[in-house]
């Protein structure tokens, strides 16, 4: 996905919950047992944020509800940023827990053991200083619902949340989820090319933005944790995302005709 797809991605994912129910009802055709068939408005990018102002409106009553569903857009949204910025699999994420984070020193990051890792080795993900905390705010707040839940039930209140507490709760179907948050979004769930976007492709965005970026290849290869430097480069890497054009502006200005021989035996 393009960087533009992505920021759409992660609107949508956060948006999408409560907009689903502001969407705007379609009168249908009389059926014929005589009922008056209808449906709801698909969600458009360009109406979502329309739609969920109606629905916090048509849920005006459950305050709590609406909570609810914002916390569950936050942490799609967040789990997303997650997949495109570490490359982590969909169940090595899932797989991790508290415990397994470190995010207050100076490289933050997260232990992935190995019976969790595909290669079966376990490895250190490190994580963005800007993923870092979003995460220290998402489980501030799974802390805050912990306590909520302690007071209520009149237990003592704990200060941290256990470190065997799963990071996210990622179904094995989440392409389900991915796949309307997509369609929210505006983004084609396939290509001209035929290539689909699926959970997986989250990862190979990860490797295609870290060469558009211009990370060395070895380094690319080290992050995205793969045996073959081919596998990086012409497997996960998405050639019409690189800027070939600034590429070849890179490239030294050889002009013709204007160098003297003195300039370019000193050059």
């Amino acid at each position: 996905m393009t960087e533009q797809e992505i920021r759409r991605l992660l609107i949508a994912a956060r948006l999408r919950p409560v907009a689903e129910y502001g969407r705007k009802v379609i009168r249908g055709l009389v059926n014929n047992d005589g009922r008056k068939t209808w449906s709801r408005e698909p969600l458009a990018f360009e109406n979502l944020e329309a739609a969920a102002a109606l629905g916090r409106d048509a849920m005006k009553d459950s305050p709590e509800y609406i909570a609810k569903l914002e916390r569950l857009g936050r942490q799609r949204a967040l789990i997303y940023k997650t997949l495109i910025l570490t490359g982590l699999r969909r169940g090595e994420l899932a797989s991790l827990t508290v415990g397994q984070l470190e995010l207050d020193g100076s490289q933050p990051y997260a232990e992935l053991p190995a019976r969790h890792e595909k290669a079966g080795r376990g490895a250190t993900i490190l994580l963005r200083a800007d993923l870092a905390a979003d995460l220290k705010e998402y489980l501030a707040e799974q802390l805050e619902l912990l306590q909520t839940d302690a007071r209520r039930a009149g237990d003592p209140l704990p200060i941290r949340l256990p470190p065997a507490t799963q990071l996210f709760a990622v179904p094995r179907d989440f392409v389900k989820v991915l796949n309307l948050d997509i369609a929210a979004a505006g983004i084609p769930k396939f290509d001209d090319r035929g290539h689909v976007v699926d959970v997986h492709a989250l990862r190979h965005t990860f490797g295609t933005h870290l060469s558009k970026a211009g990370v060395a290849p070895r380094v690319a290869q080290a992050a995205m944790r793969h045996s073959s430097l081919d596998l990086t480069m012409n497997v996960y890497t998405d050639p019409r995302l690189l800027d070939i054009g600034a590429a070849m502006e890179a490239l030294p200005d050889l002009a013709l005709g204007t160098t003297s021989v003195a300039n370019a035996a000193s050059g």
